[in-house]
């Protein structure tokens, strides 16, 4: 994304020595930081519905060779980058020195522009307090492009979830299940960070994480296309066995029998292709009674 000629022509050799002072210690750091994996978790699932909906070009990267590294985010329609530094500690300044995050929120936005992006930065802690004083006291030379964000942490991912009610939401927008038990979310949760967590970081879009986090078994992350329909045959014979109801929503099968006599949902979204074998075992053994349904299963 930016290039060390880049850097040490705009800021010179000393400030391109600290960046990849910053950007190795923070590569060897990256499996340990779990506020920012969960942090990064939070933003792909708040972003997830402009990925899906209005088919918005967005892309992660974490630990590029820059001054605000921990996660940036390109909105490519936009031409933005959105810079966040996450700070898991009470004893946060904007200080004005050269290393201190003031100097960084500047140099980044200087970088930026030469590459004609543009910018808002974000520094984002674990303590409201420090947050409110925090943004009362952004420096003018980067208030334009700069502001402070709150983010809880917590020992869980699901306590962070049930602790910001927006990040629970998004999990449930991507969930299959229109009312998803607690332990939905937390499938769809889990497999998201896992889905991070695993790949690259560098430069993935919002689809693609999802895509990985849909192609675990089980994952319960809703289909991305609304357009697909079960297979007419398979609709049909499923229609024929007595006191069985089943619905397609999301993208996943959810079926019941009888009156809440037993009921469930296929793990896989419909354009899995082991939905698609399931689809082929029931046109092949047309099950006629529910029991012989339950050993498709």
């Amino acid at each position: 994304m930016y290039s060390d000629n880049k850097i040490s022509q705009l800021f010179g050799d000393q400030s391109l020595a600290y960046v990849k002072n910053r950007h190795r210690g923070g590569t060897n750091n990256e499996k340990g930081n779990t506020y920012e994996n969960f942090y990064t978790t939070y933003k792909i699932a708040l972003l997830s519905a402009d990925a899906i909906e209005k088919q918005a070009s967005i892309k992660f990267y974490s630990q590029v060779l820059s001054f605000v590294d921990d996660l940036i985010i390109l909105y490519e329609e936009e031409n933005r980058l959105q810079h966040h530094q996450l700070k898991n500690s009470l004893n946060v300044s904007w200080g004005s020195d050269l290393k201190s995050i003031s100097n960084d929120f500047e140099k980044q936005e200087i970088l930026n522009q030469s590459i004609d992006k543009a910018s808002e930065l974000v520094l984002v802690v674990s303590d409201q307090p420090l947050q409110q004083r925090l943004s009362a006291a952004i420096p003018a030379a980067i208030q334009a492009f700069s502001k402070v964000a709150y983010f809880p942490h917590r020992r869980t991912l699901m306590q962070v979830i049930h602790a910001v009610p927006e990040f629970y939401e998004a999990i449930k927008y991507l969930c299959a299940f229109e009312d998803p038990a607690p332990d939905k979310i937390e499938c769809v949760a889990q497999v998201l960070l896992g889905s991070w967590s695993s790949c690259s970081k560098s430069g993935l879009s919002v689809i693609d994480i999802l895509t990985k986090a849909q192609n675990s078994s089980p994952s319960f992350i809703r289909s991305f296309d609304g357009t697909l329909l079960l297979d007419s045959e398979v609709a049909s014979i499923l229609s024929n066995i007595a006191n069985f109801q089943f619905n397609l929503s999301k993208g996943f099968l959810h079926w019941q029998y009888g009156h809440n006599i037993d009921q469930g949902t296929i793990p896989y979204c419909i354009s899995h292709p082991n939905f698609r074998r399931f689809q082929e075992r029931i046109k092949a053994s047309n099950p006629k009674t529910f029991e012989e349904f339950e050993i498709l299963l």
